[in-house]
Order: C-alpha cells, then sequence, then structure tokens
C-alpha cells in the first residue's frame, strides 16, 4: 500500500481570497509554470489552509471526493479554469484593460451557482449579523463559491482594483494587492521573491567591484 502524499503548504500574501487562489499556480504563467493543485485533495487542502474549511469539513470532502472520482476531476477541472478566468480578469484590470468576455461569463457562472447558498444570520461572536454559507450538505464544489464572491467584490472596488500588481520576481507571477502607503511594495513576499533579488543586486555589485 502506497503512503499517502502529505498536503502541499500553500501560501497567502495576495491580500485577498482570489487572488490567494490565482496563487496556486507558480512561476509565470506563458513561462515555466508549477502547477499546484494536482488533485482535488490538493485544493481542499488549499480551502483548509485558506480557513474555507475546518479540519472535520475537509476530511468530510477528502471521503466524499474519494466516493465520487468522477465528479472529484470535473470539480478540479471547474476550479482551475474558473482560477485562471480570475488571474486574467485582475491582469487585465491591473492593465487598465476590458478582461475577455467568456472570463467574466466564468466568474459570472460560478456566482449564479453559489450565490443561492449565502444567508443572513446571527454572527458566531453574538455581534451584530454577518453573511454565512448554508452548507447543511457539504460538497467539494462549495468552495467554489466563496472565492468566486471573493473576486466579485474585489473587482468592484475600483480604488483596490489600482493596487493590484504582479510580483517583480524574474520567474514569479503572483498577483498581491498593494497596501503599502507608498504604493511601493514590489514582491509577493520580502523574505521570498525580495530575498533572492537582494542576493543577486549584493552578488552584482561583488562581481563588479572585482
Amino acid at each position: 500500500m502506497t503512503e499517502a502524499q502529505p498536503a502541499p503548504k500553500f501560501q497567502f500574501v495576495g491580500g485577498d481570497l482570489s487572488l490567494d487562489f490565482c496563487n496556486t499556480v507558480g512561476g509565470k504563467r506563458g513561462g515555466i509554470a508549477r502547477e499546484k493543485l494536482h488533485s482535488v485533495n490538493d485544493f481542499i487542502s488549499w480551502g483548509e489552509q485558506a480557513k474555507l474549511l475546518t479540519p472535520n469539513q475537509a476530511e468530510v470532502l477528502r471521503s466524499y471526493a474519494a466516493r465520487h472520482p468522477s465528479e472529484a476531476a470535473e470539480l478540479l477541472s471547474r476550479a482551475t479554469e474558473l482560477r485562471e478566468a480570475i488571474f486574467r480578469i485582475f491582469f487585465s484590470a491591473a492593465k487598465e484593460k476590458k478582461p475577455a468576455q467568456d472570463d467574466m461569463a466564468r466568474l459570472n457562472a460560478e456566482l449564479s451557482a453559489s450565490l443561492g447558498r449565502l444567508r443572513i444570520a446571527a454572527a458566531r461572536d453574538g455581534d451584530g449579523f454577518g453573511w454565512q454559507w448554508a452548507d447543511e450538505k457539504l460538497e467539494p464544489e462549495h468552495l467554489l463559491g466563496p472565492i468566486a464572491r471573493s473576486a466579485a467584490e474585489l473587482l468592484v472596488q475600483p480604488d483596490l482594483v489600482a493596487k493590484i500588481h504582479q510580483c517583480d520576481g524574474d520567474n514569479c507571477g503572483w498577483l498581491f494587492v498593494d497596501c503599502t502607503k507608498n504604493r511601493s511594495r514590489r514582491w509577493c513576499d520580502m523574505r521570498d521573491c525580495g530575498n533572492r533579488a537582494k542576493v543577486r543586486r549584493h552578488r552584482k555589485r561583488h562581481e563588479n567591484k572585482s
């Protein structure tokens, strides 16, 4: 019997759920891209790490996916198609270009399929009211709703859309909302791409001196 593969660890540096979902592809699209969602279980793990699912809910969905492999494969395809549509929409918006109609249609299709599960309810901490997802019968596709809604809510905030940037890393295409005061953020994560760039600059200065 083969051992179960450990769940991949995802990073959440985009400043928005939908951008973090776009960032489940490493590298640059059109260049050397690295897919991180190889299975529906990876997608479920991302949802758990994004706090969309509790550990118990994640196990329920993994069990469901194991019993329905065809549905799981279809969902993974649907999820990655939504992800790429959202990426292209925000990539276009960040460059002040109009998104493709097909991409907007994909996003709106997922909104139509999911928003009927939204309910207004008392906040769990007892302070006021808020939106909650009705998941009496939890299924893996329910992960798509919060992602689509997050993308839609970001899109209708032009001040935030104007702050969406792509990492300046040589082989990084991650998107993020730049919330720095002087709009100076260049990297998805200073500890990752930013540090590599710093090392390269240091090496180049050292070479120039020699």
